[in-house]
């Protein structure tokens, strides 16, 4: 018969083993995750104190960062303000202007169109944008009439030339030279409020001279944008809606945009700049594109903005090579193919759309060889390591930035024993 008391006693029995299993439960898991992904309490400790002390220093506003390792995120925090004067403080759920680091994006969508057979990597460009025949390359400009000389390249464009940023294809924002051609032919590099499209804007791009014979060497520059314009014509979409359609939507991005919508303004931090007093709003003039103007130019190398935990589904396909979730969006073939070194440059060689590690004799870097990554105007940073199934995204939205170092102990912190 089961008297009260035995029914009781059972009830503490039972109650006793379900603690017994938990704490063991945690435990394995903790232990688990110390071994698997070598993440311990010191290293969020190290992150933490490194954040806390850059914003309370005035060295930056706020930052959001995270870190997964195997498949589980280890680290995701957001610290400071995305608003100082307003004490509003960053959100890990904000969304950040990542600027250059669509062009990954950009090179994931077009390695879409190629596994569909729609080119193939030393394919001219001039095969699908014939106004890129017969490139001229720079030899001197006129300041005083904006009018340049230029000699005949000797070959063509090529598409494999665009995901290496070796087209001699630049960018005119930081040399006062080329942005005098800029200007005067209306181009647009990004970050933009007027109303232009990606086609009209290519074919400008088209008109001026390059810097040098095409392959010869890395010039960062306008060739996302160009790229994007061919997945355009590839797939018969305007960029974003291939975005939307083949990237973001599988992945479940679902704060992923070329500009947002009103009901997400408020999530947008501002951009501040480094100053001899700390930190004060920026006085880049480009930075309200993703919320103003006329929201129709989409770059294929500079205009996305997303929270971080989009960019880390994003990431984390790739570190999976192609697949997520059961979607898969390139087969492992094409991703390994992109991760390969189609253009040698020192420490950092080029893959398709990403910088790769491949060499430490001149690099202090702690991530492991064969890691890639890439980088944002806005001070925004990924990179993937494959060998430590390690993903880290460091979000600010700074310009101009004078403490870069902050990336390197961000590393060195995840990196350390």
């Amino acid at each position: 018969m089961f008297t009260p008391k035995r029914i009781l006693m059972q009830k503490l029995v039972w109650l006793t083993v379900l603690i017994c299993l938990f704490l063991a439960c945690r435990s394995n898991t903790s232990d688990n995750l110390q071994r698997k992904n070598s993440f311990s309490s010191s290293k969020t400790e190290g992150l933490d104190s490194l954040f806390e002390e850059y914003v309370q220093a005035k060295r930056i506003p706020g930052a959001t960062a995270l870190i997964a390792q195997e498949g589980e995120i280890v680290y995701h925090k957001a610290f400071g303000w995305k608003d100082i004067k307003e004490e509003n403080a960053q959100q890990t759920t904000d969304l950040f202007r990542i600027a250059s680091m669509t062009k990954p994006v950009t090179a994931v969508a077009a390695m879409m169109c190629y596994e569909e057979g729609k080119f193939e990597l030393d394919d001219p460009l001039s095969k699908f944008i014939p106004e890129f025949s017969d490139m001229m390359i720079l030899d001197q400009v006129n300041q005083q009439d904006s009018t340049f000389t230029a000699h005949p390249a000797k070959n063509p464009i090529t598409i494999r030339q665009l995901f290496t940023h070796t087209s001699g294809i630049p960018y005119g924002y930081d040399d006062q030279t080329l942005n005098t051609l800029f200007v005067k032919a209306g181009l647009s590099e990004g970050f933009e409020e007027r109303d232009i499209l990606l086609a009209d804007n290519v074919r400008k791009i088209a008109e001026l001279p390059i810097m040098h014979e095409p392959g010869e060497t890395f010039t960062y520059g306008l060739s996302s944008d160009v790229l994007g314009r061919l997945i355009e014509i590839w797939s018969g979409q305007s960029l974003d809606v291939f975005f939307q359609d083949r990237i973001f939507d599988p992945l479940e991005m679902k704060d992923s945009h070329f500009y947002l919508p009103e009901e997400k303004f408020e999530r947008l931090p501002k951009v501040y700049m480094s100053s001899d007093s700390g930190v004060v709003p920026t006085n880049y003039p480009l930075i309200n594109y993703p919320i103003a103007g006329a929201k129709r130019y989409l770059s294929g190398g500079a205009d996305l903005s997303c929270s971080i935990y989009d960019y880390y589904l994003f990431c984390h396909m790739l570190l999976n090579e192609g697949e997520l979730k059961g979607k898969r969006l390139l087969t492992a073939e094409t991703v390994r193919l992109m991760q390969q070194t189609h253009f040698e440059g020192g420490d950092e060689d080029v893959g398709l759309g990403i910088g790769i590690l491949n060499s430490k004799t001149q690099s202090s870097k702690a991530r492991s060889i064969g890691s890639y990554s890439w980088g944002g105007f806005f001070a925004t940073t990924f990179w993937i390591d494959p060998k430590e199934e390690l993903i880290a995204i460091l979000f600010l939205q700074m310009y101009p930035f004078a403490d870069w170092q902050i990336q390197s102990e961000f590393e060195d912190i995840i990196y350390r024993p």
